[in-house]
């Protein structure tokens, strides 16, 4: 599969992978993948934030992580993880309490066109 990247990275997490990652043909376990998204989710909305964010008050949800793997990791290889936005919608997020479509907040676009350097 061939991704068509039209804009640099602004967020890259280098990451230590630990022994338990590896699977018994030594390649990072599928599973793992996940994990690391979710560390670089966390590491993009933490430079993202123009303003300080009150974490425990955030109604964003991840709803939906599809995966291409395109070739196998191991367990020696250096690791980053680079995290963009790369679209920005009118309902991209779901409310977790109602589990219902919400308008983004023009703060989080905002933020997002900040960190990215351009209009979203």
């Amino acid at each position: 599969m061939d991704f068509n990247i039209s804009h640099p990275f602004h967020c890259s997490l280098p990451v230590q992978l630990r022994f338990s990652d590896i699977d018994t043909l030594g390649h990072v376990n599928n599973s793992v993948y996940l994990s690391l998204f979710d560390l670089g989710k966390s590491d993009y909305f933490q430079r993202a934030a123009a303003e300080r964010q009150d974490w425990n008050n955030v109604n964003v949800v991840i709803a939906n992580i599809n995966i291409n793997f395109l070739h196998e990791t191991h367990f020696d290889e250096p690791l980053v993880v680079k995290t963009q936005v790369d679209h920005v919608g009118n309902k991209s997020f779901t409310v977790v309490e109602t589990r219902t479509p919400a308008p983004l907040p023009q703060h989080w676009r905002d933020c997002f066109a900040t960190f990215e350097g351009r209009e979203m």
